[in-house]
């Protein structure tokens, strides 16, 4: 007599932080049963808060200010300011944003090996900070 082998079930991570909420969620999806209208309502609303949330968190990534003059200091978090609230609700802005952070990590890895590349990033560095508080001074 033939085995049958059991059918592996994978379940992805969003499927699981959704049984959080509802734990017969995962047995309903399997069932194949269909979610109302007023729970996708409300699965759509708390989407939205929580896109919100994530849009609201401050992204701590900075690498090249961090590594210039620490993660929590003012500097850093004005680049990371005008980072959030300029750069990030442009597309243009967007894109250098990402270019930055496939760059930054490497620069930074060669900045703390060769010092005339660290004075370099700080000039510069040091410029734009100077620039982006003169601004918010004016403001």
């Amino acid at each position: 007599m033939l085995k049958k082998r059991a059918k592996k079930i994978w379940v992805s991570a969003s499927d699981v932080g959704r049984a959080a909420f509802c734990p017969h969620y995962l047995e309903l999806k399997c069932k194949g049963v269909k979610a109302s209208h007023q729970a996708e309502a409300s699965r759509a609303k708390g989407d939205a808060s929580h896109d919100q949330l994530n849009r609201m968190a401050q992204d701590k990534r900075c690498y090249i200010a961090s590594h210039l003059y620490g993660i929590d200091d003012s500097r850093t978090e004005a680049l990371r300011s005008f980072r959030d609230k300029n750069l990030l609700n442009h597309r243009p802005g967007k894109v250098l944003v990402n270019i930055y952070y496939r760059l930054s990590p490497t620069l930074v890895s060669i900045s703390s090996r060769i010092s005339a590349v660290d004075q370099c990033l700080r000039f510069i560095v040091n410029g734009i900070v100077k620039r982006l508080l003169e601004n918010i001074k004016d403001d």
